[in-house]
């Protein structure tokens, strides 16, 4: 287990933060000329939050202005830019090692020991930190590196694995999805597999059974953790975690959850989202920072006895798009591809492309992955009417004229994905990319 410290020390910590920040940095002294003392709860409330907006503007190398000290001895990470621009951060050696350990203890928390053979099967370079950092925790750890890469031919990467027979797979669902693809295509025996751990994007039930598919019922699917390269580990996982239930590390991240419709700290069941302040990292500061993620409060400890206490995610703010008039949740697109992965060549990768086409009409694709297009084809008309059955919208909209509902099969690997972490985009709507400057 985590160390576990209780709020008031949590609370110490990150207003002992506040303070070197606005005392040596130059984008918090001004921030916070206004603020008066933070001594209570209630005083931290009154601390404005930090968007992606300004991280993206005020730090290095765009600016020196939000930290503390010269950039010397740091190391430089990059969020890969998924939800919006690269955002850059640094760190220092010191501070890269809090981050280190602290990511090893949430992997030897999922049962990876210094017994196991682990692939590392992130993308590598752009300065997104994931492929590189999990060196130095697989070596905290003591476990042996195969450090593979997603930057490679998928053939190569299955090569590679079924000549050294890893016992443990690390990368996102993007890659696992395309790597049982080819093992399904090529039926391929991956028995000595024994786990996949997944990051950076939510794992859903339907790739969870997709990879089953591949890599047999008995493999374990378990989240590495839930983290950013803003914040580092946000959140681990024990036995007795739900697929989206996190242990918080009160060590090292002070997370309050938010709701900002209401302008209030959220309640213990009450979804909001998620606001970090790292207590590890001085030289560059993240205080209430809105990571744009939705979580609760669970409200009852875990039963493994860890006295960090758990939230569940929710999803991605802003993970949804409108349409007649409602706002509709990418997870409904996924429950309705649902029952066709894994059959006749359907990959679990797919986009939804949402245009307007003319004044009064729009355009909807939703494009799949497929390792066999002519066979997947025989289930168009079936995948349209689960469409149009869970989302009532897209029916009513083709039957007044003002909407097109397609469904088109690809490639394997077609789609296109982030050159920098690889992710496929689930949705693309082009109404909101037009609309911006």
């Amino acid at each position: 287990m985590m160390p576990a410290i209780s709020r008031e020390e949590q609370f110490q910590r990150a207003y002992r933060i506040v303070e070197v920040a606005r005392q040596k940095s130059r984008y918090y002294g001004e921030r916070y000329k206004d603020l008066g003392e933070i001594r209570t709860y209630e005083d931290w409330l009154r601390i404005p939050f930090m968007t992606h907006d300004a991280l993206y503007n005020h730090t290095y190398p765009r600016s020196l202005a939000m930290l503390t000290m010269p950039v010397e001895g740091m190391v430089v990470t990059s969020t890969g830019g998924s939800s919006g621009f690269a955002r850059y951060g640094v760190l220092t050696y010191d501070e890269w090692d809090a981050f280190v350990r602290v990511q090893a203890e949430a992997l030897k928390l999922m049962g990876i020991t210094s017994t196991d053979l682990v692939a590392n099967l992130f993308v590598a370079g752009s300065l997104w930190p994931s492929f590189f950092s999990l060196h130095e925790v697989l070596k905290e750890v003591g476990a042996v590196h195969l450090p593979i890469s997603a930057n490679i031919e998928i053939d190569r990467i299955l090569a590679y694995i079924l000549e050294f027979k890893p016992t443990v797979l690390l990368s996102l669902p993007t890659v696992f999805v395309f790597l049982a693809d080819k093992i399904i295509q090529q039926k391929l025996n991956v028995s000595h597999v024994r786990m996949i751990g997944y990051a950076g994007e939510h794992m859903s039930e339907n790739i969870r059974k997709h990879l089953r598919n591949a890599f047999g019922e008995d493999v374990q699917i378990r989240a590495l953790a839930y983290t950013s390269a803003d914040c580092g580990l946000m959140g681990y996982q024990c036995d007795q975690c739900d697929a989206k239930v996190y242990h918080v590390p009160t060590d090292f991240q002070f997370i309050e959850i938010y709701n900002f419709e209401e302008d209030r700290i959220c309640d213990s069941g009450e979804p909001g989202e998620v606001v970090v302040t790292n207590l590890a990292r001085v030289s560059f500061p993240i205080i209430r920072y809105r990571v744009g993620d939705l979580a609760t409060w669970q409200t009852s400890p875990c039963l493994c006895g860890d006295r960090n206490p758990t939230l569940s995610l929710g999803g991605r703010a802003g993970d949804d798009f409108k349409l007649g008039g409602a706002f509709i949740s990418m997870s409904t697109v996924e429950k309705a591809i649902a029952p066709f992965v894994s059959r006749d060549g359907i990959s679990a990768n797919y986009q939804l492309e949402v245009e307007d086409i003319s004044e009064n009409k729009m355009r909807i694709v939703l494009r799949i992955e497929s390792s066999d297009i002519e066979n997947s084809k025989r289930r168009v008309k079936e995948i349209e009417e689960s469409m149009k059955h869970r989302i009532d919208e897209i029916k009513v909209g083709e039957d007044l004229g003002y909407i097109t509902f397609e469904v088109h099969f690809v490639e394997l690997g077609a789609l296109p994905r982030s050159p920098i972490t690889g992710k496929v985009k689930r949705l693309k709507d082009k109404r909101v990319e037009e609309a911006q400057p």
